[in-house]
Order: C-alpha cells, then sequence, then structure tokens
C-alpha cells in the first residue's frame, strides 16, 4: 500500500538517482523530448529544469548554458546516426546495397529525430567552435565518400568520388527535408516506403558527369 511519505521518499530517492548518476543521460533524454517538441530549439533550460525536477544549479553542473547542451545533442546525433549507417553497411551483402542502405539510414533518422536532424545540420553545427562535434560532423561526410567509393569503386581520394558522395548527399538529404516537412504527406506509409526506395535505387548508377 502506498503512503504520502512512501511517494515522497520514492520522489526523493529518484531525485537523489540523478544527481549521483544518469543525471547528465536524463537530461539529454529529456532535452531531446523539449527539442522536438519546439520550434527552431527555442525550449529554455527552465523548462529542462521543471520537467525533470531538479535544481537548476544542479543541471548547470553537466551544462553550463543552453548551447552546451544543444552541441552534446548535437554529438549525440551524429554519433547515433554513424552507428546505424555502419551497421547497415556490415550486414548488407555487397558494397552497392550498403551504400543504399547507409542512405535508408540517413533519411529514416530524419524522419524519427526531425528537429535534432535539423539542428545536426544547420547553421548552429557549421558555425561552432567544438573540435568533438567539427570532426563528427565531418566523419558523417567522409563515411558517406568511404561508401560511395566502395560502392562504384572508385579511388576515394578522387574527384569523381566526391562528386558522386556530394550528389548523393544532395539526394538522401534533399528528401529527407521533403518529407519532414510534410511534402509526401499524401502517400500512405508503404507507398512513401516504395519512394524512398525508387530515389536510393537510383543512387548506385551516379558518376561524375
Amino acid at each position: 500500500m502506498y503512503t504520502v511519505s512512501t511517494l515522497k521518499v520514492k520522489n526523493i530517492d529518484s531525485l537523489s538517482s540523478y544527481h549521483h548518476g544518469n543525471l547528465r543521460e536524463v537530461l539529454l533524454s529529456k532535452g531531446l523530448e523539449l527539442l522536438e517538441s519546439s520550434i527552431d530549439a527555442s525550449f529554455s533550460m527552465r523548462e529542462l529544469t521543471r520537467k525533470i525536477g531538479v535544481s537548476a544549479n544542479s543541471v548547470y553542473r553537466h551544462f553550463a548554458s543552453k548551447e552546451e547542451l544543444l552541441t552534446a545533442l548535437a554529438i549525440q546525433g551524429f554519433q547515433k546516426l554513424l552507428e546505424a549507417q555502419a551497421l547497415a553497411i556490415q550486414n548488407a551483402s555487397n558494397s552497392e546495397k550498403g551504400f543504399i542502405k547507409a542512405g535508408h539510414q540517413y533519411i529514416h533518422f530524419a524522419v524519427q529525430n526531425p528537429m535534432l536532424f535539423r539542428l545536426m545540420y544547420g547553421r548552429f553545427v557549421v558555425s561552432h567552435d567544438d573540435e568533438n562535434l567539427k570532426q563528427l560532423a565531418s566523419l558523417a561526410y567522409t563515411g558517406m565518400l568511404y561508401a560511395a567509393a566502395q560502392a562504384l569503386k572508385l579511388d576515394v581520394e578522387s574527384r569523381e568520388a566526391k562528386i558522386v558522395a556530394t550528389k548523393a548527399w544532395s539526394v538522401v538529404h534533399g528528401l529527407s527535408h521533403l518529407i519532414i516537412d510534410g511534402q509526401f504527406d499524401y502517400l500512405s506509409s508503404g507507398e512513401n516506403e516504395r519512394m524512398i526506395e525508387d530515389v536510393l535505387n537510383g543512387l548506385h548508377s551516379y558518376n561524375s558527369n
């Protein structure tokens, strides 16, 4: 049987666990929820502290500003995207299919995390000076370049490989934005998937011409 005192103790224990262990992970999780429900990352750190139920001082021990939180969210986003793409390539039967599946993961990530996707590929990251974030953003392109080169049997350092990678990135990035902006809302889920597959299956035929 629960009593008022029991509930208070449970709540105190929960907050204590944030302070002593996983508060940073909780901040990232709840911060992502606020980001995805906001317009242009317009939420405040005060909203985040209220959502979790901890003091502002506790939050600022992990993230001194909203910019630091957004930076950590973008870093986490790139890590998840890169891991998903690497796994897709690894599980593909050949390099061409791996290239296509990596593109599918890019679009899937954008659809599942539209505001995080906008943050990762917007001016916030481009103009940021955090070295870890810049390296991950660069790695996202480098991974696409290597996948394209392997799929089309090109030298990864060649002009042709870079053009193909840029073309492919333009396609998946543009398609991602069209989908998350509702341009294909008239399609059913199945029709949307078939459309994505049709577009991606055309990527392997890209060349530098």
